[in-house]
């Protein structure tokens, strides 16, 4: 900034006459731009750093500052103004003036001040399409309106052999910006979801980035006034833009990944929660993954069965079951196969499922379960769980990464039995406890939580445990989706390639046999060896992993020679696989699958 000091000097004898501290006046300059518009004029100036602003006048003319008249007056340190009043061709000349509230006073230089018109150059102007034109011609609200119709216009361009309807919900998905990013099965349902695979190669995303760019630079041309922004402001907020909307991508490109990988083992039909509404009627709500997989879905609670009419389900991606108020418990039964045993809801609570299996509470109890496909893990959560019913004990381990102290509590029913503070540790730590639990509820709920600064319980994680049935249940990896198997591994990762005992050895359990005949065309028989008495699943898989039939599950079988013999005709011709899974005593589970071809 420069420092200009205007002094009285007697030329005539070369001496400077005395000067008083109060006469001196500082008139410091400050920078003054004036940039080109449609319709209008954007002036930025300097505002000098460290001072209080009394006040801040903008002049304009177009002959000479002689004329120029007081266009903008403020006394708040802004540093651009835009001007909409100016009209024609001819170029308009500005100068500003910026008072502090001791007295100081900054202008810009007046000999040689900035003009622009309001009006564009032509001869820059950048050819815009049909719809960038009406872009740029719009009234936006707000910069977040234009961007949005700038990303849809781009897609459009680009995603030329998706529909409309695809197009919104790949716009939805990566805007608004700063939005929570929702699921792609909440817009695409289950079986659309398949339909934006493929659409996130490194080509389209390259192409994405650089149509970005490129329209961002070709409108912005003719609307950055409209956001008060310079040419080299714009270029920098356009980089940005871009970049942002580059993160979002890779982030809805990791969540297409994951909802595709959760739904390619997912059973073909899924609990999401149940409730009971405002007139006190139960209910259950049901996600029909895959419907031509599904025969029957059967409701039973040991006493009462409910079979589904095909007819509710056959079309249908999400269903809600009203339920018998004389039921204890959900046992949801799919083709014939005890698929999962649910809590009954209370009119207290409700409870959801996502699709990955994790439970959550029901922020308003009255309401069914909205979609949710995954919840983020906390930093900690339960990782494991044991229940024993004939000595009626659950050991429970939660898993977390300790950098900083935290206070635990574990909760069942409600019942605070274990408060702990795990070790600080920069290693993944695994603190784990048993209890003995007294209670003739079919259901014991377990809740994570903890302290706050206040003292107060916030819940982090949760789980409902059948007490009659004994289950060994865990995030497999850890801290990631739950699983259900056959032994322990409390207190240590849960990693059922390797043994925490260092039991390392596979044991030789069975020999699995090629169906017969391969190919097949209606009916094939499927064989194994059992060479010792083991706990044994065996189920069908379709090419993309999912179960499409259980024989029967975690069965304690003899040793000897089983045969079972699989239609495929309600299946389409492809490519299946015969799964047998078997463990004995302390050793993990083995697991082997061979290939069958069905060909109608």
């Amino acid at each position: 900034m420069k420092i200009i000091t205007y002094l009285s000097v007697l030329f005539g004898l070369f001496v400077f006459a005395p000067v008083r501290a109060e006469d001196i006046v500082y008139n410091q300059l400050i920078d003054l731009e004036a940039h080109s518009g449609n319709g209008s004029i954007l002036i930025v100036w300097e505002v000098p750093d460290q001072i209080e602003v009394q006040s801040v006048r903008l002049y304009r003319t177009q002959d000479s500052f002689l004329n120029a008249i007081l266009v903008f007056e403020t006394n708040t340190a802004i540093d651009r103004y835009l001007d909409q009043e100016v009209v024609g061709t001819r170029p308009y000349f500005y100068s500003v003036e910026i008072e502090s509230t001791v007295g100081e006073l900054f202008t810009s230089i007046a000999d040689a001040p900035p003009f622009a018109k309001p009006v564009l150059d032509f001869g820059l102007l950048p050819t815009l399409s049909q719809s960038e034109e009406m872009i740029a011609n719009y009234d936006h609200k707000t910069i977040d309106q234009f961007h949005g119709q700038i990303l849809g216009n781009v897609l459009i361009s680009l995603l030329t052999t998706m529909d409309s309807n695809q197009v919104d919900i790949i716009q939805a998905m990566l805007f608004p910006i700063d939005a929570t990013p929702r699921s792609w099965i909440s817009y695409a349902g289950f079986n659309g979801i398949s339909e934006f695979e493929g659409i996130f190669s490194d080509e389209s995303i390259r192409a994405l980035r650089i149509e970005l760019e490129d329209v961002m630079a070709r409108v912005g041309f003719s609307v950055k006034n409209q956001f008060l922004l310079t040419s080299a402001e714009w270029k920098n907020h356009a980089i940005k833009f871009t970049d942002r909307i580059m993160r979002r991508l890779f982030t809805a490109q990791d969540l297409l990944h994951q909802e595709t990988e959760i739904l390619n083992v997912s059973h073909p039909v899924l609990p999401l929660g149940s409730w009971v509404n405002a007139e006190g009627i139960s209910f259950i709500r049901l996600g029909i993954i895959d419907a031509e997989m599904v025969q029957t879905i059967v409701l039973r609670d040991g006493q009462n069965e409910f079979i589904l009419d095909q007819q509710t389900f056959a079309d249908a991606e999400i269903i809600d079951v009203k339920l018998d108020d004389s039921m204890e418990k959900i046992e949801l039964v799919i083709n014939g196969a005890l698929q999962q045993i649910l809590p009954f809801p209370q009119e207290a609570y409700g409870y959801g499922l996502t699709i990955d299996n994790q439970f959550f509470m029901l922020a308003d109890s009255l309401t069914a379960p909205p979609l949710i496909v995954s919840i983020p893990v906390a930093q900690f959560c339960l990782n494991e769980i044991v229940n024993r019913p004939e000595s009626q004990q659950i050991a429970v381990e939660v898993h977390g990464n300790v950098t900083e102290t935290h206070v635990l509590g574990l909760f069942i029913d409600d019942y605070l039995v274990w408060e702990f503070t795990p070790v600080l540790s920069f290693e993944p730590v695994f603190n784990d406890s048993a209890f003995t639990w007294n209670t003739d509820q079919l259901f014991m709920w377990l809740d994570l939580k903890e302290m706050d600064q206040f003292g107060n319980w916030q819940l982090i994680d949760t789980r409902a445990i059948f007490t009659e049935r004994q289950i060994t249940e865990g995030r497999i990896p850890d801290h990631q989706r739950w699983k259900t198997y056959s032994f322990s591994t409390l207190g240590a990762p849960n990693d059922l390639t390797r043994s925490g005992s260092a039991k390392l050895m596979i044991p030789e359990i069975f020999a699995l046999y090629q169906n017969y005949p391969n190919p097949f065309n209606a009916e094939t028989t499927i064989s194994f060896d059992l060479l010792q008495p083991a706990v044994v699943s065996l189920y069908i898989n379709d090419a993309a992993g999912r179960i499409i039939y259980l024989f029967f599950e975690e069965n304690q079988l003899s040793k000897g020679l089983y045969s079972y013999s699989w239609n495929g005709e309600n299946y389409s011709s492809g490519v299946y696989f015969m799964t047998i899974q078997a463990h004995i005593d302390d050793y993990f589970p083995v697991v082997y699958s061979r290939k069958m071809i069905y060909l109608k």
